[in-house]
């Protein structure tokens, strides 16, 4: 090889080793000034800001269900009583066993779970209330296997028994399998066993297998204010008349009967018209149990009830709304000609909405307005919610112009056509109907 070729080569490997010392430099600055991942605290004043409490719970008859027709269970009327005291709204999150509600908090997708446990934890409130494990069975003589939904942190003389741990299936099921002779036993909470056997008289409850435990909020690490208001909150709510007649409600009265027709742990019915209103509810391609939760705000299902304007039926229409979407020889006193007419009437609302809103949720708090107010009425809020914060399109700002609809600086308005009017009857009612609606979506399947 000539000298100019050798000279060509020992360049070219220079170079190339060059740039590749330059590349590993680059490498190991960008390394060192690239900026640690950002770490997010959700804690008391976060959620504040947001507005809005994200929260676990198990679907059962003292945590959460739906009974005829109504949201229910100890644990979700005290949090909302926390949500409002502290002016959040509640958002409820389903989860069957404290290991699921455990993932979702770690997961940041919920900010408290509730825990029963016999320890107590940096992360866990003070008690709410005291709880003990009991084996549920239909005979004297337990088993050798016992069954309970999700494994908790318990300790238990087993006395050499196998416990069977099941994840799939609601506590109500497996007092059920039990009931019918399916498993001979289970373990389970001695509220619930207490509601089971008031509704499946067959079932006995038998010893005590865990030490005392306590059912505590539980939140994450960095939630500490939380934590402290939670505590803060607790100390003063326990003593109150309807903190103590909520829990006689729910752990000595047990008015919630597991076995009715109309619990969701059930069968999962709503009504005696769920058919009817997902048959009429189509024509509108609404979800059925929004119209099920209408219905349930303005008659709680009684299709022959009035009121003094004269509003009758399922959906409480008006005379003049009968006349309007009614055939003049149908019989209103049916359910299906009150559910065909009541669905023409929100079909009709639905169409006039200002094209503005285009926040689904907002057209539906809109259109739920005008079902009760009136559709001018709900105009007038439009109108001025577009005039003085030029954004309609906010449930929050219709809310707020329909309730000062019954301020005389906002009813003289030339822009307004129907006058007075006491709109924070309307925004309520609307709140309640999507409210209620939540939790038929959590309980009631689709």
């Amino acid at each position: 090889m000539d000298t100019n070729a050798r000279i060509s080569r020992l360049i070219v490997v220079s170079v190339l080793s060059i740039l590749a010392v330059i590349s590993i430099v680059k490498i190991y600055i960008d390394e060192k000034s690239e900026e640690p991942a950002e770490i997010i605290i959700r804690d008391y004043n976060e959620i504040l800001e947001s507005g809005i409490l994200n929260v676990a719970l198990s679907e059962n008859a003292t945590e959460y269900c739906i009974y005829n027709a109504n949201p229910r269970g100890f644990q979700l009327e005290t949090f909302n009583d926390f949500a409002t005291a502290h002016g959040l709204e509640l958002n409820v999150i389903i989860a069957q066993t404290e290991a699921e509600a455990e993932k979702l908090l770690a997961e940041e997708k919920c900010d408290i779970i509730v825990k029963h446990t016999a320890l107590s934890d940096s992360c866990s409130s003070e008690p709410l209330l005291n709880s003990n494990l009991v084996i549920l069975s239909r005979k004297k003589e337990i088993s050798d296997t016992l069954y309970i939904i999700g494994m908790q942190n318990f300790c238990i003389n087993n006395n050499g028994r196998t416990i069977i741990s099941i994840d799939s299936i609601s506590s109500e099921r497996l007092a059920r399998k039990v009931e019918t002779g399916e498993i001979s036993a289970a373990i389970c909470d001695t509220a619930l066993a207490l509601t089971y056997q008031k509704a499946y008289p067959r079932l006995e409850i038998d010893t005590t297998i865990c030490l005392p435990r306590q059912i505590r909020w539980k939140t994450r690490p960095e939630s500490k204010v939380l934590l402290d208001s939670i505590n803060s909150w607790f100390s003063r709510e326990k003593e109150t008349k309807h903190f103590k007649l909520r829990h006689e409600i729910y752990y000595s009265y047990i008015n919630i009967n597991v076995s009715g027709r109309y619990y969701s742990g059930n069968n999962g019915q709503i009504s005696a018209y769920d058919d009817l209103i997902k048959k009429h509810s189509k024509k509108l391609g609404w979800d059925w149990r929004l119209i099920a939760s209408l219905i349930c705000e303005e008659s709680r299902f009684n299709p022959d009830i009035s009121n003094p304007s004269g509003a009758y039926g399922l959906m409480q229409l008006m005379p003049s709304a009968y006349q309007k979407f009614a055939h003049d020889s149908a019989d209103i006193s049916n359910p299906d000609v009150q559910m065909a007419a009541g669905i023409k009437h929100v079909d009709y609302l639905k169409k006039r909405a200002p094209e503005t809103i285009t926040d689904t949720s907002v057209i539906v708090r809109y259109v739920l307005m005008g079902y009760n107010a009136g559709h001018g009425h709900s105009e007038d809020a439009y109108t001025l919610a577009q005039k003085h914060t030029g954004n309609p399109n906010s449930w929050k700002n219709l809310a707020q112009y329909m309730e000062h609809l019954n301020d005389r600086e906002f009813y003289t308005d030339p822009d307004v056509k129907c006058g007075k009017y006491k709109g924070s009857r309307t925004v309520k009612f609307t709140n309640n109907v999507v409210e209620r609606y939540k939790h038929y979506r959590n309980l009631i399947t689709e």
